[in-house]
C-alpha cells in the first residue's frame, strides 16, 4: 500500500518533553522503573518519596495521588509520539488517512520498546474495559484525531454528516485501542500480522468515513478468516 510505505517514514524518535519539573520526572521515572522491575508499583507515596529522598509535599506539589502518576506516565508517552510525528517535514502534505498511518506506525514501534509494560498493565485490554491508566491520554488523543478528521473534511477525504462527525475522533479512539489490543496478542514474526491489522482497519475506517466500505470489509475479512478458524482449533 503506497500510502502506508509513505506513512512510516514521517516523524523521529520521540524525546523527553523539555517541560515539566525534574522532581516530576524523576517520580515518573521511578514509579516505572519499579513497575518495570517488579511487576508492582510502590505501595504507598511515602514508600516512593524514601526511594527518591523527596518529601510529600514535593510529590504532592506534582501528583494528586499514586494513580495520577502512572496516568500522566502513559499520557507523556502518547504526546511524545504525536509531537514527533507531526514534526515530520511532510505531515501537512500528508492525506487525513496517511497521517493516521503515520501515527499507527510510530506507536506501533514504540510500543516494542514498552512491550512487557504494556502486556503487564493492558494484556486483559479489551473494548468492554477502561483501564483507569488510559484515562490521562484520552482527551488528548481525541484532540489529536480530531485534527486529523478536520483535515479530512477540509480535503473533501472524509464526508460531512453534520452531529454524528463530532464522533469521529471517539471512533479513532476506539480503533486506537483495538490496535493496542491486538498488538499485545500478535505472536507473528517481527509483528508482521499488526501492520497488516493496521493497514487494513484503516483502510475500511477511512472508506466508512468516506462513502464505500463494501471492497475494504471484504478484504479485512479475508485477512481475519484463517485467524479465526485458527483459535477455534488450538
Amino acid at each position: 500500500m503506497k500510502t502506508s510505505k509513505k506513512a512510516r517514514t514521517v516523524g523521529a524518535k520521540p524525546k523527553p518533553s523539555p517541560g515539566g519539573s525534574k522532581v516530576r520526572q524523576s517520580i515518573l521515572d521511578a514509579y516505572i522503573a519499579r513497575l518495570q522491575k517488579t511487576g508492582q508499583a510502590h505501595v504507598s507515596v511515602h514508600s516512593l518519596c524514601l526511594d527518591l529522598k523527596i518529601s510529600e509535599k514535593e510529590f504532592y506539589g506534582e501528583f494528586p495521588s499514586l494513580s495520577s502518576v502512572e496516568k500522566a506516565f502513559w499520557r507523556q508517552w502518547i504526546d511524545r509520539i504525536i509531537s514527533a510525528v507531526t514534526g515530520g517535514k511532510e505531515w501537512d502534505a500528508f492525506s487525513a488517512k496517511e497521517q493516521y498511518l503515520a501515527f499507527l506506525f510510530a506507536f506501533a514501534g514504540e510500543a516494542l520498546e514498552r512491550r512487557s509494560l504494556l502486556e503487564q498493565r493492558f494484556s486483559k485490554l479489551t473494548l468492554l474495559c477502561s483501564p483507569r491508566a488510559l484515562e490521562g491520554l484520552k482527551d488528548l488523543f481525541r484532540d489529536f484525531a480530531g485534527g486529523i478528521i478536520a483535515h479530512g473534511m477540509e480535503t473533501g477525504e472524509i464526508a460531512h454528516r453534520g452531529p454524528l462527525g463530532n464522533a469521529y475522533p471517539e471512533v479513532l479512539y476506539i480503533h486506537w485501542r483495538l490496535v493496542l489490543e491486538y498488538f499485545l496478542k500478535d505472536e507473528s514474526t517481527g509483528f508482521q500480522r499488526t501492520d497488516a491489522f493496521i493497514e487494513k482497519t484503516v483502510e475500511l475506517a477511512f472508506d466508512l468515513l468516506r462513502t464505500q466500505a463494501i471492497d475494504s470489509a471484504a478484504d479485512l475479512v479475508r485477512f481475519l478468516l484463517p485467524q479465526i478458524a485458527n483459535l477455534g482449533k488450538r
